[in-house]
């Protein structure tokens, strides 16, 4: 039988790896690393309430790690963690629960940051080496912004997806087609129809 340090030991080891595995994930490039101090059953709920109706979920939706790791992989595309902190963990033995508050910095591929605030509260097997439940109350500002940007990069994949499947003009033209646009020029087709 585990002693109660060796419990509590395991359960900041579990919270570290966890919290880490988002820089780790982006570091290694491979977003299966965000499940790594997960159970295979273990459930995400975001909070608050009005943060999941401005994302246009549920209230009460609860993530499974396929579709968190599929969002994870959404960010990396974008840029990644860096610099979390943890600050005031506490850890109920018993009720085998922790909580912690971290900061972070979601660093965009471009350079732009964006500094994230977490209030984390987990759910842990019996020898703390697996969270089996997160209840993750996200910063609603730093989430909508990151949203934003993630639209916004959409949208201008769209776009230039768009622009690929435009067909060469034919005939002649100052430039050798009937446009007169070089095959090289940079053209905003959302601006120009």
């Amino acid at each position: 039988m585990l002693s109660a340090e060796n419990i509590r030991a395991h359960i900041k080891a579990t919270i570290d790896s966890f919290l880490l595995a988002y820089e780790d994930g982006r570091d290694a490039n491979d977003s299966s690393i965000i499940n790594r101090a997960v159970t295979p059953d273990c459930t995400r709920q975001l909070l608050p309430v009005s943060l999941c109706e401005a994302l246009g979920a549920p209230p009460e939706f609860l993530m499974p790690n396929d579709l968190y790791q599929k969002l994870f992989t959404d960010d990396l595309s974008l840029g990644g963690v860096h610099n979390t902190t943890t600050r005031h963990l506490v850890v109920d033995l018993e009720a085998r629960r922790a909580a912690v508050s971290t900061t972070q910095e979601f660093k965009y591929h471009n350079g732009e940051v964006i500094p994230l605030e977490f209030a984390w509260t987990f759910c842990f097997n019996g020898d703390g080496t697996k969270i089996s439940k997160v209840i993750e109350v996200a910063d609603s500002n730093g989430v909508m912004k990151m949203v934003a940007k993630a639209q916004a990069h959409a949208h201008a994949q769209k776009v230039n997806a768009n622009a690929a499947e435009v067909p060469e003009p034919t005939g002649s033209g100052a430039s050798g087609n009937a446009a007169g646009i070089k095959a090289s020029d940079d053209i905003d087709f959302a601006k120009s129809g």
